[in-house]
């Protein structure tokens, strides 16, 4: 099972999601690296998944391998997909072709009109609505971020950290789909387990069991900077090793070994400025996406 969960903020919208991947042929679940759920087609669409994930990312292949994909032909051909597995797949799609647009697919049925739609658990999506929200004041936002917007994001940080939900977990994924470009937002995070005891700490033993990842480990999501690439990197700061999820080529992420945080960071840059160049179908209007989203850095 999976958790996706897309929410509207006016024009952009924030689609946050986990890597795990359950099978029951398997001994364990695929934990890290999992597979990535949300999967940016181009500039102004994403199809986000939860359920089948072979299947799934077969049909997203297919919309992004179209010559002239539209928002209209993407929901047709994913209502057929869904409705070939009732109750084991649904899909979300964020487009931007017109203006800014949430669709759900589940058993052949297209859901629109909400601020927000979740797709896989719904004890996840139960326990995620119950999340404490602590009265904050954001100051210094860009005049394009709402502080609901930090609100949700952060929400489902905090519920993927605390959460016991079976089925859910791996890496947290932030993918924006905003007006001037679908990307990947890139962040850093840690997970401790351990107990804190205050005034106790032997802090040279703290740090020897953090770098084994039993107790604790951190991690950092990296983005490329072109936008419209389904292009993204999970890296673990204790085993110096990331992985280079990209869905639309490969089916399981790129395993990088004994490499730094930076090295990893520019390898990502590097695939996702290639495959900028590539692409047939990542432009809807030339106009519309070429200063702005070069100058709107996070927009």
């Amino acid at each position: 099972m999976t958790i996706v969960v897309a929410m509207k903020f006016d024009e952009r919208i924030c689609v946050m999601s986990d890597t795990m991947i359950s099978d029951r042929d398997q001994v364990r679940d695929n934990i890290i690296p999992g597979r990535l759920k949300s999967i940016v087609i181009n500039e102004w669409l994403t199809v986000s998944y939860a359920g089948l994930s072979t299947q799934a990312i077969d049909a997203i292949r297919k919309i992004s391998n179209a010559n002239m994909v539209t928002t209209k032909s993407a929901v047709e051909y994913l209502l057929e997909v869904s409705a070939r597995y009732p109750d084991d797949l649904d899909f979300i799609v964020c487009s931007h072709e017109v203006k800014a647009r949430i669709i759900k697919i589940s058993n052949g049925t297209l859901m629109e009109g909400a601020k927000a739609y979740w797709i896989g658990s719904a004890q996840a999506a139960a326990e995620l609505s119950k999340v404490p929200v602590l009265a904050a004041e954001f100051e210094g936002l860009p005049e394009y971020m709402s502080a609901d917007e930090v609100v949700f994001r952060n929400s489902f940080i905090t519920y993927m950290r605390e959460n016991r939900c079976e089925g859910i977990g791996g890496a947290v994924v932030d993918c924006l789909c905003s007006p001037y470009g679908h990307c990947y937002n890139t962040h850093a995070g840690a997970f401790s387990w351990d107990t804190v005891l205050l005034g106790i700490d032997d802090n040279e033993e703290r740090q020897k069991n953090n770098k084994g990842g039993m107790y604790h480990y951190e991690y950092h999501i990296s983005s490329t900077s072109a936008r419209g690439q389904g292009i993204v990197g999970f890296y673990l700061d204790q085993a110096k090793t990331g992985f280079i999820y990209d869905p639309i080529h490969y089916d399981e992420a790129m395993k990088i070994e004994t490499t730094s945080l930076s090295d990893f960071s520019k390898l990502v840059e590097d695939a996702g400025q290639v495959l900028s160049r590539n692409l047939h179908n990542n432009r809807l209007h030339s106009d519309r996406f070429s200063a702005a989203s070069r100058l709107q850095t996070g927009a």
